[in-house]
């Protein structure tokens, strides 16, 4: 049997602001509930695309498709702009942090999935909505116990992060360990 491995395409965030999100949750834990697993800022990132399990075979035509396509893009900026909750704030499963509207991103984000398409991953379906995980809700949590916690991310909504410029595009593997996922490179994609 081929071996197979967990992979995504993302956009890693500048460490300035990670600290400024870093900061934000240290102050909004005290006040959450417990069953609520954050991810850890060292692996917060913008997911453009993620594939599930592949084979080395689709790895290497992935990474060959993406440095065709980000080739064509020159660096752009991105900011964090909102925060929300999935599907709603009643009965939140996952909470993020926007990300501020992009022709560029948008524009990547579209050609990535058919080009990648084209590979025969499905294609999203949806489109761009571009955010950052920042916690998941455990099934065992009462949706209301969560919902306090919107005036929080409100406050956040008014502190204005620095924009950070995007540079490159990373594919990532994913490996799943009980404390957390680890996320590795497997290439590094330089705009142009």
């Amino acid at each position: 049997m081929e071996e197979k491995i967990r992979a995504f395409i993302a956009i890693e965030l500048d460490p300035e602001i990670k600290t400024v999100i870093q900061s934000f949750e240290t102050s909004v834990k005290t006040k959450a509930p417990s069953g609520l697993r954050w991810v850890k800022i060292d692996q917060l990132h913008l997911t453009l695309k993620f594939l599930g399990d592949i084979t080395i075979i689709q790895a290497k035509q992935l990474s060959n498709t993406i440095s065709d396509v980000v080739e064509d893009y020159h660096p752009f900026k991105l900011q964090v702009s909102g925060t929300g909750a999935f599907p709603n704030w009643r009965y939140a499963r996952t909470l993020w942090a926007g990300i501020n509207k992009s022709d560029e991103l948008t524009s990547l984000f579209k050609q990535l999935d058919a080009e990648i398409a084209a590979l025969g991953f499905l294609p999203e379906g949806k489109p761009c909505s571009p955010h950052l995980t920042l916690c998941r809700v455990s099934d065992h949590v009462d949706p209301h116990l969560v919902q306090p916690l919107q005036k929080e991310f409100d406050v956040f909504l008014t502190v204005t992060l620095p924009a950070w410029k995007v540079n490159e595009v990373v594919f990532f593997k994913s490996v799943l360990q009980p404390g957390g996922p680890i996320y590795t490179p497997i290439s590094k994609h330089i705009l142009k």
